[in-house]
């Protein structure tokens, strides 16, 4: 029986440094240009608007991902009018950062001056789940948590199996139930959000005006419209045209691929069997 508890400390101990060595490998932060930014921060300060988010855009063509740098860029585009382009940035801010008092509030002042209609109504069971935690949290948290979930549950089910045919108590028969029940909560909404970003992600319309046509191609216009700063769901994608629906589903329809660009980086395309 020493034995055995010997054993489950040790490998309790084995695996609570394999999980701190993947939490800190999954939250290392990527280098930032702190020079470059202290740059595009002096011409924005300075008015100079349009050099600031090409200093921005350029950090990020590198493949820097920081909620402050694409909070910048959201400002210097809103600042030049640029709605569509502002919402996107702020949206993909509030991607990494979506508990930031000062992000919701400038997204909510851009969504205001696009005059889009902004109206999110949930379809279905998962997408209200992806909306739900989304709100509050990012993907990278919702993947540690369930990293984290799968240790806990882990090292509970090697410790009941040890200790048999010993009684192994009701405290370790309970934290089996309990560590399953938070695995499989925060397992199923980091499945929701992985699925709604792959199958119906959300994008931005980013020209002033486009037409939305019934079909992939410019001699299929309809007399409905759509300004820079609407946010979509892409549905999918045919050539070099993209199929489109508002969310709360009223409208749908193709416009130029070109038109928008999808919020999330994370995002590839989406193919469309029409």
């Amino acid at each position: 029986m020493k034995r055995k508890l010997i054993t489950i400390s040790i490998v309790g101990l084995l695996m609570f440094a394999g999980l701190t060595a993947a939490i800190n490998y999954l939250t290392t932060d990527s280098g930032l240009d702190t020079e470059s930014i202290s740059v595009a921060n002096q011409l924005y300060e300075a008015g100079r608007y349009q050099e600031a988010a090409q200093v921005y855009e350029q950090l990020l063509s590198q493949g820097v991902v920081d909620s402050t740098l694409y909070y910048n860029l959201g400002n210097t585009y809103l600042v030049q009018g640029d709605h569509g382009r502002a919402i996107l940035n702020f949206q993909r801010a509030a991607r990494l950062s979506p508990r930031d008092p000062d992000i919701k509030a400038n997204l909510a002042i851009a969504r205001a001056r696009s005059g889009s209609d902004f109206t999110p109504e949930t379809v279905n069971p998962i997408q209200s789940l992806s909306n739900f935690t989304s709100s509050w949290m990012t993907l990278n948290e919702m993947g540690l948590i369930t990293l984290v979930a799968w240790f806990i549950l882990g090292f509970f089910v090697f410790a009941y199996r040890q200790l048999q045919p010993n009684k192994p108590g009701a405290f370790l028969r309970y934290g089996i139930v309990l560590a399953s029940l938070l695995f499989v909560t925060v397992g199923l909404s980091l499945g929701s959000r992985l699925y709604v970003e792959r199958t119906t992600p959300e994008a931005v319309i980013l020209d002033e005006v486009v037409t939305l046509n019934s079909d992939p191609g410019e001699e299929y216009p309809t007399e409905f419209q759509l300004i820079g700063g609407t946010e979509v769901k892409l549905l999918g994608t045919q050539g070099s045209w993209a199929y489109l629906s508002g969310y709360n589903e009223a409208i749908e329809g193709w416009i130029p691929l070109s038109s928008l660009e999808t919020v999330s980086w994370m995002s590839g395309p989406v193919e469309a069997t029409f």
